[in-house]
């Protein structure tokens, strides 16, 4: 047994030898040790050496301090209370302020003169041990492994809580400007010109039902984090923070298309017409939105019969062609197959988008073309959404000259035809 003066010392185990299971050591563990006894810190910091933990040693509270800056990879200190200058407890305090969360360092208390208020006031300052010299080494290592975990979980937990807060961060600005578009809609939709659609009661009950769905598991996942984090696996963790994205993605939809809306009721929507052909923005379409019928296990056929070079504004057509398509999707059955074409007329160019659902009767196509009304208002409807894909279709149209018309029949599906006249449609060069 390995002895010094005042009863200050680091044993090997009971009979002498080195304690059992040695390699089981995690050499990540960085063990920074802090006594005024030349002789205690050098020899614990050996011992540590020996058996594999990183370990150095210094005099003082100032030096420590400067190493625990300079070097962030260290997660344990290991520190004497009574010191000269700094005391351990001061010591401790200031760094585990210093380092806070994102590089945080657990303390264990070292003492050869115990008193009640000194474990107090370790506990006080959220030392996560406190121990008595003489002690040993078995128990010294017991110590420090279990420290190093504590303080590499809470490195762990600060970068999993900072992933979370860049979702739901997002989420929660999203939120914000959506109440200011909420206004703003709600006063548009109030307007005399309004007043026959019953427009302020739809739209407060599609908007708060489209933005309380995705809201709740946001806010209810976000709760469960806060209040469990502590027990939560990393796999588990990832699968909430899964859920929030998608929570926090169907609102950013829902604010993109309700500005959208706004901006058209406002007047303030411009279009900027650019020349393009039919067939590259049905392929672009195609590209994009084939995915997404794929994945409600639905077909997109498409055709491109046009010989004339658009001149439009060729993000305002794709923008009404895909409100048009996610239409035709939502509200079509698994299997179904939505058509996408545009072809030559007479006085211009006609895209179509067809689909194979329900259908609607003469006034269902009426009612679907005011904005947050839909033919089903119930809260158990088959399909979601805010009712303005159609209002946004029609409105867009209008701005870059296209007229829109729907032809519809209950049980025998519909189809939209967009129409460019011949102002925004010139023949192709031969």
């Amino acid at each position: 047994m390995t002895q010094v003066s005042e009863g200050k010392a680091v044993t090997h185990a009971v009979d002498g030898t080195a304690p059992a299971s040695t390699d089981a050591t995690d050499t990540s563990l960085h063990v920074l040790v802090v006594d005024d006894e030349p002789i205690i810190r050098e020899e614990i910091a050996e011992f540590l050496q020996m058996h594999g933990i990183r370990a150095e040693a210094v005099s003082n509270g100032e030096t420590a301090l400067q190493n625990l800056d300079a070097d962030l990879s260290i997660d344990v200190m290991l520190s004497d209370i009574r010191m000269p200058g700094m005391d351990g407890l001061t010591l401790a305090k200031t760094a585990i302020e210093r380092r806070g969360e994102q590089h945080a360092i657990e303390v264990v208390m070292l003492t050869g003169h115990a008193t009640v208020n000194d474990a107090a006031a370790s506990a006080r300052l959220r030392a996560i041990d406190f121990l008595v010299k003489p002690l040993s080494f078995t128990t010294l290592r017991a110590t420090l492994l279990h420290a190093h975990e504590s303080a590499r979980n809470r490195r762990e937990k600060w970068q999993q809580n900072r992933a979370l807060e860049a979702v739901y961060g997002d989420t929660v600005k999203q939120v914000g400007n959506l109440q200011s578009l909420v206004t703003e809609l709600q006063q548009a939709l109030t307007e005399p010109r309004h007043a026959d659609d019953g427009g302020r009661n739809a739209f407060l009950s599609v908007v708060n039902h489209e933005l309380r769905t995705p809201l709740v598991p946001i806010i209810g996942l976000a709760e469960l984090i806060e209040l469990g984090s502590e027990s939560i696996d990393p796999g588990e963790l990832r699968s909430l923070a899964h859920e929030i994205r998608l929570g926090g993605e169907r609102l950013e939809r829902a604010m993109s298309r309700i500005t959208t809306l706004a901006d058209l009721i406002a007047g303030r929507a411009k279009a900027h017409p650019v020349a393009c052909r039919p067939d590259q923005v049905i392929e672009k379409l195609r590209q994009h939105f084939a995915t997404r019928a794929a994945e409600r296990g639905q077909t997109l056929n498409t055709a491109g019969e046009s010989v004339r070079t658009i001149v439009t504004d060729k993000s305002r057509l794709q923008q009404v062609l895909e409100e048009l398509l996610d239409n035709a999707s939502r509200f079509s059955p698994p299997g179904a197959a939505i058509a996408l074409s545009a072809a030559d007329d007479r006085d211009g160019v006609t895209f179509r988008v067809a689909d194979t659902g329900p259908g609607m009767s003469s006034a269902e196509v009426e009612l679907a073309g005011r904005a947050f009304q839909q033919i089903d208002m119930s809260t158990t409807r088959r399909v979601d959404g805010l009712g303005i894909g159609l209002p946004i279709a029609m409105r867009l149209a209008a701005l870059i000259g296209a007229s829109l018309t729907v032809a519809s029949e209950p049980g025998h599906g519909t189809a939209v035809s967009l129409h460019l006249p011949a102002g925004t449609a010139q023949a192709k060069p031969s």
